[in-house]
């Protein structure tokens, strides 16, 4: 989950020329541009997160590797993900994914290429990988900076766009790795790798044809200085820093859930494969239905009150986990807490980008990304550590906890917020 933001009375000036969507009303042209090519390389993406381990453990057999494949393309994104906010501050929201795509497709495509040609091996592979995860530093905060750009300074619009966003990330990562797992048996997994690189150029060539926006929050030049200058500008506020709070608390919240389930399935149900498939396919599911949700929503429905109504439903169902119910209650809990998450992201990060200084959305925005990603591998290592020493059922305990913390600490301080004007 990440976090929105307000800096009451500096809502940034719509770039003049760039087309604007309307609350509730349909995207334009270029936003659906936006939204189709992060659809394509958000797809090929995850189709790719599948193949290329699993084209190490064909051609090696070591899950070792595989695991060190996996590393190198989210490495990037912890040790330079601040850096990436300056990048975007200096090329401009649209010009940085074009880059990122175009560069990103013949990378991609060195993979199947030398593996054909026999010249891959785990050096050149991890080189490939960690250059890739390089170039995908910056991306996401760029998508949301662009549609910040595209569409008029208006909480519900950039709600919904957010929330289109998500659905795009939720809809590839339950798609994604389920049509690799059909199609690398038929054609292949290098063929899979190079749908990826073919995904990447289709969605750089669109990009080309969105305008660049404007000045605003999302593109200025003008903005603060240093790479770590959108951090201090979250610390600096005191809603901020309660929200990513909330962040860092529901990053070790998820991980920590992921982990969990299929344990919980093999402990409370003698083992049953299907309960903990079924679990995590709730997660997946709930975020999907979520985030289409949170699209039609956020028009209608004041982003606070949306936001503290679904920050309940996140950790409400959670709790459970804790008492001895049929599996078919756990999958539809996990589900509901799923599919709320998407639905209080969605005002939260539109309350972020509409009151957002000029020219602090490249900064800030990364730096919320980043902080959010890096939540993640602290969540997977303390699941692992409270699962061995605490058990199970400390464990869900912990999860449902964390979970009525963060939400409790957003709904109190998006109160706070609300007591002191409006924002919408």
């Amino acid at each position: 989950m990440t976090i929105a933001a307000t800096q009451p009375g500096t809502a940034p000036v719509p770039p003049a020329g760039a087309p604007k969507g309307t609350p509730g009303g349909r995207p334009s042209r270029a936003l659906t541009a936006v939204y189709v090519a992060g659809a394509v390389t958000a797809l090929g993406t995850q189709m790719t997160m599948l193949a290329l381990p699993w084209l190490v453990l064909e051609t090696t057999g070591s899950a070792t590797r595989a695991g060190l494949v996996f590393a190198g393309q989210v490495l990037p994104m912890a040790l330079l993900g601040f850096a990436g906010g300056e990048v975007i501050q200096r090329l401009g929201a649209r010009r940085t994914m074009v880059i990122s795509d175009l560069a990103r497709a013949p990378v991609v495509a060195l993979i199947p290429l030398l593996q054909t040609l026999g010249a891959l091996n785990l050096a050149v592979l991890m080189a490939i990988v960690t250059a890739l995860g390089t170039l995908a530093v910056p991306y996401h905060a760029a998508q949301r900076v662009l549609a910040m750009e595209l569409l008029s300074p208006h909480v519900r619009s950039l709600a919904r766009a957010n929330s289109a966003l998500a659905g795009v990330t939720n809809g590839s990562a339950f798609a994604g790795p389920a049509l690799a797992g059909a199609l690398i048996p038929l054609v292949g997994t290098t063929s899979v790798v190079w749908l990826d690189a073919a995904s990447f150029a289709f969605s750089g060539l669109l990009l080309l044809r969105v305008p660049a926006g404007g000045a605003g929050a999302g593109g200025s030049a003008a903005g603060p200085r240093g790479v770590w200058a959108g951090v201090r500008h979250l610390c600096g506020d005191w809603f901020l820093s309660r929200a990513m709070l909330s962040t860092v608390v529901f990053g070790l919240m998820l991980r920590t859930q992921m982990i969990t389930m299929p344990v919980l399935a093999f402990a409370r149900f003698e083992g049953d494969v299907r309960v903990g498939g079924l679990l995590i396919a709730a997660y997946g599911a709930g975020g999907l239905v979520g985030s289409v949700a949170a699209y039609v929503l956020a028009a209608r429905v004041a982003p606070v009150r949306l936001a503290c109504t679904a920050l309940v439903c996140v950790a409400l169902p959670l709790w459970t986990l804790l008492v001895p119910v049929p599996a078919s209650a756990l999958v539809v809990a996990v589900g509901l807490s799923s599919a709320a998450a998407p639905l209080a992201n969605a005002p939260l990060m539109g309350l972020l980008s509409a009151r957002l200084p000029d020219g602090f959305g490249p900064k800030v925005l990364q730096a919320v990304v980043t902080i959010s990603t890096l939540a993640g591998p602290l969540g997977f290592v303390a699941a692992g550590a409270v699962l061995d020493r605490a058990g199970v059922a400390a464990t869900l305990w912990g999860v449902a906890a964390l979970a009525t913390f963060g939400s409790g600490n957003l709904i109190l301080a998006l109160r706070r917020l609300q007591a002191t004007g409006d924002p919408d």
